[in-house]
């Protein structure tokens, strides 16, 4: 079984200004999560905080899957 586990946890919230649902998530950082992500931290040096760290890890993935569409339809 692998040891790369995430929790995350959804619920549903409504925008007060135009009544749409969204989708809000929390994410547990802990176990290898926490560990890489103290790597990150300790290596970097311009982070304070895991949710920084998380932002960027995001956006960081993201752009990898934009890159690897946009190459597939060239």
């Amino acid at each position: 079984m692998s040891e790369n586990k995430v929790s995350i946890i959804s619920e549903k919230f409504e925008n007060e200004k135009t009544g749409e649902q969204v989708e809000g998530i929390t994410i547990i950082i802990d176990g290898k999560l926490k560990d890489m992500f103290d790597i990150i931290i300790d290596k970097e040096g311009n982070y304070s905080d895991y949710k920084e760290v998380m932002r960027d890890v995001l956006f960081s993935g993201i752009n990898n899957y934009v890159e690897k569409y946009k190459n597939e339809n060239s």
